[in-house]
């Protein structure tokens, strides 16, 4: 080759190096985790599974904005701003919602230490209870008799 093509093969692909490095990288959406995410405002059921006319725009709107180059971030801030906090499928971890989820963690917790506490107490309380008085009266006696010797015949 000649010396000039060989300089302008190697400049060519010294920009073609720098435009790909300099380019925007396209942030990828997994619609699919994004649609599990949100849910339908007419059943409120997660996107994935709704059929409802209003999921299936919500669905394409997240396709056109995913294509556009949006994160999954954007779409879901988005899609907030428009329909409230509602759409979220989970309540955010953070602030008042907090509560949502401390609350069953902290009953759970209480629960798994109330456990051995309750069975003590159980075990004591059986233990210094006195025993029932099993003694059977004369009567039950001869009935039991009566009632194997009837049996015996």
């Amino acid at each position: 080759m000649r010396p000039v093509v060989r300089r302008l093969l190697a400049a060519l692909c010294a920009a073609l190096i720098l435009a790909t490095a300099a380019a925007p990288a396209v942030a990828s959406v997994d619609i699919l985790s994004l649609e599990q995410q949100l849910k339908c405002p007419t059943c409120e059921v997660p996107l994935n599974v709704s059929n409802a006319p209003s999921a299936l725009r919500i669905k394409a709107y997240i396709e056109e904005k995913a294509a556009a180059g949006w994160t999954s971030g954007q779409i879901e801030q988005s899609l907030v701003q428009q329909f409230g906090r509602d759409i979220l499928a989970t309540p955010p971890k953070s602030g008042f919602d907090l509560i949502v989820w401390l609350v069953p963690a902290a009953l759970i917790v209480a629960g798994l230490v109330a456990i051995p506490l309750v069975a003590r107490a159980w075990i004591r309380r059986s233990r210094t209870a006195a025993p029932p008085d099993v003694t059977p009266s004369q009567d039950e006696v001869e009935r039991l008799n009566r009632e194997l010797r009837q049996l015996g015949d």
